[in-house]
Order: structure tokens, then sequence, then C-alpha cells
């Protein structure tokens, strides 16, 4: 039984390890999409608003592990909708499309998936969060559009650096977990041979 929670702990913290490398893959790509969108559109690199799209609980330091990736998890989600959203509406306004851009955009949207999957594993039956949208295009025509998409774009920069900075703090207290039982385990069996 022992050896089972153990295996069950050690496959937690390697899917975390391998989530959290997932995500700081994400939100790089999501930099350089971002990056290439402001780049063929000619569009400015300073934030178009102060506050996000999506929006989340507050994550404070009390919250659990899983319960702070159960509500990023939920931003993401709705990233996703808002990205899967705005491309079509893109695609629909505007036929030529960038080639390097058009791979980016597609690496991202594959990597998002991806990761929701991977942050899903991670919560098991737990808790789940709902995401907020605080806005949504309106009819502003095609420059409204491109703004729109920029902001989800700065969403999506700003959500994953989120995720990954959690998860890569996953990993390391799992780490210390591991190590603490192991030490309280090795002592016991010390006191139990005397």
């Amino acid at each position: 039984m022992a050896g089972r929670a153990t295996r069950d702990r050690l496959g937690l913290r390697g899917h975390a390890g391998r989530s959290a490398h997932l995500a700081r893959l994400l939100h790089k790509d999501c930099i350089q999409l971002l990056e290439l969108y402001r780049k063929s559109e000619s569009l400015t690199s300073s934030p178009v608003a102060e506050n996000y799209l999506v929006s989340i609980p507050p994550l404070t330091p009390q919250l659990s592990d899983a319960d702070k990736i159960s509500i990023l998890h939920a931003a993401l989600l709705e990233c996703q909708r808002l990205l899967d959203d705005a491309i079509t509406r893109l695609d629909e306004e505007f036929t030529e499309v960038d080639g390097e851009y058009k791979k980016q955009r597609t690496t991202v949207s594959d990597r998002l998936g991806h990761l929701l999957a991977s942050t899903k594993r991670l919560l098991g039956d737990g808790k789940r969060f709902e995401a907020e949208v605080k806005e949504v295009m309106d009819g502003r025509g095609s420059f409204g559009l491109k703004m729109w998409f920029l902001r989800v774009l700065q969403d999506l920069v700003h959500w994953t650096g989120q995720i990954s900075n959690t998860l890569n703090s996953l990993p390391v207290e799992m780490e210390k977990a591991t190590r603490t039982m192991s030490q309280s385990t090795r002592r016991g069996s010390k006191k139990i041979r005397k």
C-alpha cells in the first residue's frame, strides 16, 4: 500500500514537472506570437489595456496548490475559447495570413490544448473554478477585431506566465515533501532497530 502511494506521488511530481515544462514553452510561444502579430500589423508594443479580458479570484498564499492550478486552468480555458473565436473571426475577415505568424498561431493553439489536458490531469477530481470574461469583441470593424485579438494574445501571455510560475514551484515543493517523508521514514526505522 505504501509503495502505491509513493508511486502515485512520484507520478504526480513527474507529471507536474512535465506540465511546468509545457507551460514554459507555451509562455515563450505566446510571447513570440504576440511579437509576430504586432510586427505584421504594425501595432504598438505597449499594452492595449490595463485590465485583462479574463479575470479570476486572486491567487492568495492561503490557497492550496490544487486550487491555484484549478483557478489558472479556468483562466486558460477561457483564453482558449477567446483565441479560437478570434482566429475564426480573423480568418473570415482577412484571407492573407503570414506563414510564420500562422504557424506560430497553430503551435500556440495546439500547446494550449495540451497544457489544459495536462493541468486537468493534475487536478484529478478537485474543485473547479470558473473564470470570468470581462469584455467581448464588439462590432468595431476590422481595426476593432485586430485590437481585440491583440488583447486576447496579451491575456495568453499573462495567464501562461502565471501558470508557468505556479507549476514551476510545484515540483520543488513536492520534492521537499518527498525528502521530508523519506527522512522521517528513515528516522522511524532507525528507532525501531534500536
